[in-house]
């Protein structure tokens, strides 16, 4: 028998095994209400009550004897609420109003004036005569003309 003979052989027995678990698991729950079902009835009746209507004791007694046993069989696992306030999104800021002309303006502080008014140092000379004027000088005209 070849190696991959032996894997296959291996994963259906495996496989017969894991379905007889599940088949078990599923007969010993068998005539137990689906726990979804009997925390949304739950819900329903604890919304009638406090809403002024009104619910059935009896039914109320029934499904919390349900969840109990279901709940130390070990089928209700997780209570973690579905519709959480903090799993939703926080709401969008309200825009803020611009700040006024100005506003983000600072005063120089004291004696900042005085400086300002002081000569920048001289700069190193070059040896390109300053033009006159300020003014660069026109470019020449083209070779051509």
């Amino acid at each position: 028998m070849g190696f991959l003979d032996k894997a296959k052989a291996a994963a259906s027995d495996l496989a017969a095994k894991a379905d007889s678990a599940i088949a078990g698991a599923g007969a010993s729950l068998a005539g137990t209400p689906n726990p979804e079902a009997l925390l949304r009835d739950l819900g329903i009746l604890t919304f009638l009550e406090s809403t002024g209507r009104e619910g059935s004791g009896a039914e109320r007694h029934r499904i919390m004897t349900s969840l109990l046993e279901l709940e130390k069989v070990g089928v209700l696992r997780s209570f973690d609420l579905k519709t959480a306030a903090a799993a939703a999104p926080p709401p969008p800021a309200a825009a803020a109003a611009p700040p006024p002309p100005g506003a983000g303006v600072v005063p120089p502080p004291p004696g900042a004036a005085a400086a300002a008014a002081v000569p920048p140092p001289p700069s190193a000379p070059t040896d390109a005569p300053a033009p006159l004027g300020g003014t660069a000088p026109p470019p020449p005209p083209p070779s051509w003309a």
